[in-house]
């Protein structure tokens, strides 16, 4: 679908005169570790290659980087990179540089520039971030395969369309305003008030307002929710159908959704013991595609189509996706934290686990949307203690486990090395689900 150049124009207005995000730049950054989880490189990279892969000197493009927010979360997801913005509009652009000139340990600059003019840079990115950017852009295809020229071999690009399915409501209130005169290149504050009045002037059963004004805890509709979503010039929808097309077209193959969790067709047939017979048989034999598809048709919960994509490479398209289908685990592999659980204050939490012998909740230090609840023991938290200090071997944090259980608590009998390997691979297994820790062979 071709965009014209009055609203290409309006479009570029729009973030002129209103930078997104609209996070103030004095504001500190405190991302969620779910959200640094996302942005870290190590995650999809993991998921592609079964390798770990460590920040320190990777080059990371933030396409649309607008304000600079995301910019600065890539920074502190990924220590050590070095962060290359680019934005076509001059003031968030002024707006990025300023959030960013007090801060001297992270690696980022900024430049006025489209994602067609990206050769010009003559850098290779081993990450290519463009978040909330393709579904406006008028050949999403095009831009696709520019960034694709400039991504390393191995490189990843993680971008997100609208799904048309689950964002209807608002390209029906889009449409409104357009007819209304609203949808104009000079469209500003007084736009957003027209909308605020005549959304409140609905009585809450018209069909609209109950589909697409949602007040927040204060009771307001904020003019940024207005801008983003009632009067939002050039928003586009796709399906996951269109994403896949679009992928093979620009020579791209899928690494995997980024919220992959919250893809799981299974819930919604009740439990594995509730499913239809004839839903057990047959989701085994759907493609990942047609499993996402089958999904979005079905509960069409999520606004973006988000996804990490990388070079294609010509094989045939899997049954299982990658999250289902990560290493078996063996004494000889070695066993990382996820860098979002590197910190002091789960290591703290570990070490209270294992010192007070209680439970404790891993995803509550790193909650994934759509994740289990994930808890381990006492004993087994001091079993993962020293992974905290430094990458260990499955064989390594065996022999602990032997030392801090050596008795098995029904038998009193000594527990063997394969009794205690089994333990240790078992929980390994369930934390490597979601990533928590990364197995890499030797």
């Amino acid at each position: 679908m071709s965009v014209s150049i009055e609203r290409l124009n309006a479009i570029f207005h729009q973030y002129e005169t209103a930078p997104y995000p609209a996070t103030p730049i004095d504001q500190p950054v405190q991302p969620e570790p779910s959200k640094l989880y996302q942005q870290a490189i190590a995650t999809p990279y993991y998921l592609q290659h079964h390798r770990v892969v460590h920040p320190q000197d990777k080059v990371i493009l933030d396409v649309g980087c607008g304000s600079g927010l995301t910019s600065l979360i890539l920074a502190i997801a990924n220590p050590g990179a070095r962060i290359i913005g680019i934005d076509v509009s001059p003031a968030s652009i002024a707006m990025a540089q300023k959030r960013v000139s007090h801060l001297s340990d992270v690696q980022i600059e900024f430049q006025v520039l489209s994602a067609e003019e990206l050769p010009r840079l003559g850098i290779e990115f081993d990450y290519i971030n463009c978040d909330e950017v393709l579904y406006l852009l008028p050949d999403p295809i095009e831009a696709l395969r520019t960034m694709k020229a400039v991504l390393k071999p191995d490189g990843i690009i993680r971008a997100n369309l609208h799904s048309v399915i689950q964002r209807q409501h608002f390209y029906r209130a889009q449409k409104m305003f357009e007819l209304m005169g609203l949808f104009h290149e000079n469209a500003g504050e007084s736009e957003e008030a027209l909308v605020r009045e005549t959304m409140n002037a609905m009585p809450s059963w018209v069909d609209l307002k109950a589909k697409t004004w949602t007040p927040d805890a204060d009771g307001v509709v904020t003019n940024q929710v207005i801008r983003m979503n009632y009067l939002l010039q050039g928003d586009k929808g796709y399906t996951i159908a269109n994403l896949f097309d679009m992928l093979a077209a620009a020579g791209l193959s899928l690494i995997e959704m980024v919220n992959w969790q919250q893809w799981d067709l299974t819930p919604l047939f009740g439990s594995i013991e509730q499913m239809p017979a004839f839903i057990g048989l047959s989701l085994p034999m759907l493609s990942y595609p047609q499993q996402l598809e089958l999904f979005e048709l079905i509960h069409p919960i999520h606004r973006l189509l988000d996804f990490w994509s990388t070079h294609a490479t010509g094989d045939a398209i899997a049954l299982l996706p990658l999250h289902k289908n990560l290493p078996a685990i063996h004494s000889s592999d070695r066993v990382y934290l996820h860098p979002q659980l590197q910190t002091a204050t789960v290591r703290a939490a570990i070490q209270a686990s294992a010192r007070h012998n209680r439970p404790v909740a891993i995803d509550q230090y790193l909650s994934i949307l759509g994740a289990k609840t994930t808890t381990v023991d006492g004993n087994m938290a001091a079993c993962l203690l020293p992974l905290w200090e430094a990458p260990q071997s499955v064989a390594t944090l065996a022999k602990r486990w032997q030392q801090i259980r050596p008795l098995d608590p029904c038998t009193l009998e000594p527990v063997s090395d394969e009794q205690a390997l089994r333990e240790v691979t078992d929980l390994l297994a369930t934390l490597l689900t979601d990533l928590y820790v990364m197995v890499e062979k030797p």
